[in-house]
């Protein structure tokens, strides 16, 4: 099985450098060019499903790369971090390395918790692969916490913490063969 996550289009929040989170904002004139740069690019790969989460740059990604021609299923469990009271703030600003350190586990009054979102990104990772194992390539589509997430389990945590040394772009893929 090959599983392809994909972080969604850029949004007007993702150019402004803003916490997003769980705002449901939709995809601007760039982000759907990326998202059409990603069709054309699954187009040489039988994709058998679209796994997305349901927020509305997620579900406009996907329904570019889809076409109309691969079937989507919106899952909860890829929603990304919720941001909490940094939401709408500068996402590079003074608490960026703080808040991307898995070592350093800060709770916060209502953003997700670091470790919190990797164990849930592992967990919704590990069932997805276990329910679509019939499938050979599913394409995930989600946010920019749940992709790094992801990269940190198959590739190991950094010894540091530091989340923030992975940023993964718009529209970036990660392929991980299962």
């Amino acid at each position: 099985m090959n599983i392809y996550v994909v972080r969604h289009g850029q949004t007007e929040s993702n150019a402004k450098r803003l916490f997003q989170g769980r705002i449901n904002t939709g995809l601007n004139d760039c982000g759907i060019d990326q998202a059409i740069d990603l069709r054309n690019y699954f187009k040489k790969i039988d994709i058998d499903i679209i796994i997305s989460s349901p927020l509305n740059r997620c579900r406009e990604t996907s329904e570019i790369i889809s076409n109309g021609k691969i079937p989507i299923t919106y899952d909860e469990r890829l929603i990304g971090r919720d941001h909490g009271e940094f939401t709408g703030n500068d996402c590079y600003g003074e608490v960026y390395l703080d808040y991307w350190n898995y070592n350093k586990n800060i709770q916060y009054q209502e953003a997700e918790n670091i470790r919190d979102l990797y164990n849930r990104s592992v967990e919704m990772f590990l069932a997805i692969k276990e329910e679509y194992k019939d499938k050979k390539e599913v394409v995930l589509v989600t946010h920019s916490g749940i992709v790094k997430s992801l990269y940190f389990y198959l590739n190991g945590l950094p010894s540091d913490g530091d989340f923030s040394k992975y940023r993964p772009k718009n529209c970036e893929i990660l392929e991980f063969k299962v």
